[in-house]
């Protein structure tokens, strides 16, 4: 993991304080749903969508963040009425501004009355990346999805049964979480698409001894502004059967309710796999390496 990657990451993640607005409603009954996808950095998922009238967005897919986000100058151009809210940025509460899409599309998936935050998604820019709309957890968590990062598509309907790994993941309100072991202890982690590497919060650490990597203090860049972050080596990390990078990031925990007991983030690029499931039928995450 390298410091200037660490913007991504902190850059997509964030936390919803409150919500108000209808909830989203994806159409019913079964669903088949192939899109391609372009994949940024080897982790970062960009799909083709549509809000209104408006088509050939640019959606991320990112179930790191809480809640669905459009671009400003997005905002500007559909004409959107705003109202001001709170939200947890990693390690602070910010400001931000609140919306409501009536209309937001990708392939056969379709939610109205869409509540999203409207930020400024330039950030993307350094990264070589246009992008419209982070589509987040309280949409994706409404069905089944697959990542073929092999073939480049994500496929949203009923996962099959394949040969690979598989581990038990939580469903929640605001996030997904699964349970990794670290140094032979069980911590929740919020499953993120839409970050590199693995995060923790330093509190979560504070009975075991990393080790600080050469230059560990590092910042980022998140929709809050500023985010110090340092690298440590733990002492071993893995998901299920599966090893995992010991070079991780340390952040503070921000003052917030919704966070208590999350031990951090593990960015689902940590795993470096060529398909990754969610299913929510078995609540499994299920991913192969071949």
């Amino acid at each position: 993991m390298s410091a200037g990657k660490i913007w991504a990451l902190l850059g997509t993640a964030i936390f919803l304080l409150s919500v108000s607005g209808a909830e989203a409603k994806p159409p019913m009954g079964a669903r088949s749903n192939e899109l391609p996808m372009e994949v940024y950095g080897g982790y970062l998922v960009v799909i083709d969508g549509r809000i209104g009238e408006l088509q050939g967005l640019k959606f991320l897919l990112d179930t790191g963040a809480t809640s669905t986000a459009i671009d400003r100058k997005l905002a500007n151009r559909l004409r959107l009425a705003r109202r001001p809210g709170r939200l947890i940025s990693f390690d602070k509460e910010v400001s931000v501004e609140w919306s409501e899409v009536p209309e937001l599309t990708y392939g056969a998936e379709q939610f109205s009355d869409v509540p999203v935050i409207v930020q400024d998604m330039q950030y993307f820019l350094a990264m070589g990346i246009h992008v419209d709309a982070v589509i987040g957890w309280n949409l994706l968590k409404e069905g089944s999805f697959q990542l073929d990062f092999a073939r480049k598509k994500v496929v949203f309907g009923q996962i099959g049964n394949f040969e690979g790994r598989a581990v038990p993941m939580r469903p929640q309100a605001l996030f997904l979480t699964v349970q990794v072991e670290i140094h032979g202890r069980s911590m929740p982690m919020i499953a993120d698409t839409g970050m590199l590497g693995t995060t923790f919060y330093e509190d979560s650490l504070r009975e075991m001894r990393g080790r600080d990597v050469a230059g560990s203090h590092t910042v980022g860049t998140s929709v809050g502004g500023t985010v110090k972050s340092r690298n440590v080596l733990v002492p071993q990390l893995r998901l299920g059967d599966q090893e995992l990078d010991r070079e991780v990031y340390l952040v503070q925990r921000p003052q917030s309710e919704s966070l208590r007991g999350v031990a951090g983030y593990l960015g689902i690029s940590s795993l470096e796999a060529k398909e990754v499931s969610f299913d929510f039928e078995r609540n499994e995450l299920k991913w192969r390496k071949r």
